[in-house]
C-alpha cells in the first residue's frame, strides 16, 4: 500500500469512529430524556454537560450511560488546567460531587474561554 492509501485509510477509519462516538453520545442522551430528564441548558463539553433547571439537576454523559445528581449534591465546581511549558491546556471543569456514585466528575473544553463560558453558567444555573 502507498503512503496516499494508508492516509485515506486513516481519515476514513477516524470518520468512523467520530460517527460511532457521536452515536453512543446520542443514544445516552436519549436513554437519559427517556428517563424523564428535561434538558434545559446544554453546556457541551466531553463527556456531555446537561442541566434540568425545572428538576434542578445536573447529568453528565459518561462512558457507560450518564451520571445524574441534584443541584444540592454539587459541592463545588472548578475550572482547572494543566500547565505544560508557555501554554496552559486541557481546560476542564471540575465538578466536586455529594452523595453521588461518583465524588467528582470533570468535563473537557477546547479552550480556556469555551470552560470559562460552560462554567459561568452552570454556576449561574445551580447557585453554586
Amino acid at each position: 500500500m502507498g503512503t496516499l492509501q494508508w492516509v485515506i485509510l486513516a481519515v476514513v477509519v477516524m470518520a468512523g469512529l467520530g460517527y460511532w462516538n457521536y452515536q453512543r453520545i446520542d443514544g445516552q442522551r436519549k436513554a437519559l430524556e427517556g428517563a424523564g430528564f428535561v434538558v434545559s441548558d446544554d453546556l457541551k463539553g466531553n463527556p456531555g454537560l446537561l442541566v434540568s433547571t425545572t428538576q434542578q439537576q445536573i447529568a453528565v454523559l459518561i462512558p457507560t450511560g450518564y451520571l445524574r445528581v441534584g443541584f444540592d449534591q454539587l459541592t463545588h465546581g472548578e475550572i482547572r488546567q494543566d500547565a505544560s511549558g508557555e501554554k496552559d491546556s486541557n481546560y476542564r471543569i471540575a465538578l466536586i460531587l455529594n452523595g453521588a456514585s461518583q465524588s467528582e466528575v470533570e468535563n473537557r473544553y477546547q479552550d480556556e474561554y469555551q470552560a470559562d463560558i460552560a462554567f459561568k453558567k452552570l454556576r449561574n444555573l445551580t447557585s453554586h
